[in-house]
């Protein structure tokens, strides 16, 4: 019995060395090969209607290119900033537990170059280890630009955007206003404003003309071009691309003070609302009759207003006559992390790849709203036909076009800090709590101060 008690346990012990032999050790269990098939993790910040093109766009991967090459994607949703997780994980040395793709926003760049599992996409285009079929001359400059550090391109523009002007066509036609010929200056923005704006018998606002808070966002859209070189890198460095961001140049170089002198008009009206209570929401209910919002927004502004009103769609308007029209580039991008597994690794670029392929990217732009990132997306029968069907969707695609391809967003390494300076200070200098040179100061010199401490603590 003894003997017999022995062999069962040797049997036994084996067994679980065996077990022990098979598992899966990979870094993330979320990913790995078992049975032939990889599996990589995709962490993403998709909401709303971007959520459903996401999952819709996973699972074509998975039945269509992942059948093939034996890939699976698991989508895996990490709230409004994937970074913050990836900051998280790397505080803690945690790499291993890192995704195979994020999708990671321009502000985050800085941070992300500093960790280790990054492999850039300049890293695949060099390496001549990658079968490709996107190209980097295939993607639009001006997209391109909006994910490079000091001249390395680090993450593949994904879901680009711009912001655009949204108005009540109905309502200006009966202000007396033409419907087809908006505000191209925010002068004209100013007089639009006036003129749209309904007062009640009390003197109450019952209808804005126009309803927008000043965040960082908007901030740096309606900067971008108020400069006599064609664009506004916002800081120093090119905005942070050429290397680290140490200050905000739009003081020094009059840029901020320029557009608060023409806003000042804007704000004079009477008729214009500072603060987003739901700005998507009071504009679909008739209660303003302009905001500004991505062009992402597109389907769900047509979506909300229809029946209601007929919706005008529009460039930004230029600071004055003496600059140009344009906007920054906004959205997101796909980043690859080198966990240790080269299958791995090919594996995510064949995902990479196929988010960024013309089909896709027209699923994005008709869905969505998202500007195609890849130049063979525009030469497409889809395109052409979607265009026909909805021509406000070229607005965007023309002001793409007509933008400098240094119009971006900065990568102001405290980004919250500055959207939050903006905020507070547009709010209570439309509200007369500050005057126009204490706004422009409180912007300026508190975000430069803030930095410098921030740099100081982190190196």
């Amino acid at each position: 019995m003894k003997k017999l008690f022995c062999l069962m346990l040797i049997a036994a012990m084996l067994l679980g060395l065996l077990a022990g032999c098979g598992s899966n050790t990979s870094n993330d269990a979320g990913g790995g090969s078992e049975d032939g098939v990889i599996t990589i993790e995709y962490w993403n910040s998709a909401e709303g209607a971007m959520a459903t093109s996401t999952e819709y766009l996973v699972k074509l991967f998975n039945d269509t290119v992942g059948k093939e090459k034996g890939i699976v994607v698991n989508s895996v949703f990490q709230g409004g900033d994937v970074m913050e997780k990836l900051k998280t994980l790397a505080q803690a040395n945690d790499y291993g537990n890192f995704p195979d793709v994020g999708q990671i926003y321009s502000a985050g760049i800085p941070t992300l170059v500093t960790m280790d599992p990054l492999y850039t996409m300049s890293e695949v285009y060099d390496s001549g280890k990658f079968e490709i079929t996107v190209k980097q001359e295939d993607i639009i400059e001006n997209f391109l630009r909006t994910y490079q550090y000091e001249g390395e391109l680090i993450g593949m523009p994904l879901n680009a955007s711009s912001m655009l002007m949204y108005y009540n066509k109905d309502a200006a036609r009966e202000a007396g206003l033409d419907p087809d010929a908006p505000p191209a200056t925010i002068a004209e923005l100013a007089e639009w404003t006036d003129k749209l704006t309904v007062r009640n018998d009390d003197g109450s606002i019952a209808r804005y003309g126009l309803n927008i808070q000043m965040d960082r966002y908007e901030l740096v859209n309606f900067l971008s071009g108020v400069s006599d070189t064609g664009c506004n890198y916002i800081g120093d460095n090119g905005g942070g691309r050429d290397g680290m961001m140490t200050k905000l140049t739009i003081g020094e170089d009059g840029s901020l003070m320029t557009f608060l002198n023409e806003w000042e008009k804007v704000i004079a009206t009477g008729g214009y609302k500072a603060v987003n209570d739901d700005e998507r929401g009071e504009f679909a209910n008739g209660l303003s009759a302009i905001n500004f919002q991505s062009s992402s927004q597109l389907a769900t502004m047509f979506e909300n207003t229809e029946g209601k009103f007929e919706l005008g769609v529009a460039p930004l308007p230029a600071c004055s006559d003496q600059y140009n029209a344009g906007a920054a580039v906004g959205g997101g991008s796909l980043c690859m992390f080198d966990l240790g597994s080269e299958e791995r690794l090919q594996a995510a670029w064949e995902f990479v790849q196929f988010m960024v392929s013309a089909d896709s990217q027209m699923y994005l732009f008709e869905n969505n709203g998202y500007l195609p990132v890849c130049a063979a997306a525009y030469e497409t029968d889809a395109y052409a036909a979607f265009i026909e069907e909805r021509p406000e969707a070229a607005v965007a695609v023309e002001q793409l076009y007509n933008s400098d391809v240094g119009m971006q967003e900065p990568l102001d390494l405290i980004n919250w800090e500055l959207n939050t300076l903006s905020k507070e200070n547009f709010i209570s200098w439309t509200n007369g709590e500050i005057s126009k040179q204490e706004c422009h100061d409180n912007i300026v010199d508190n975000f430069n101060a803030k930095l410098t401490e921030y740099i100081r603590a982190n190196g």
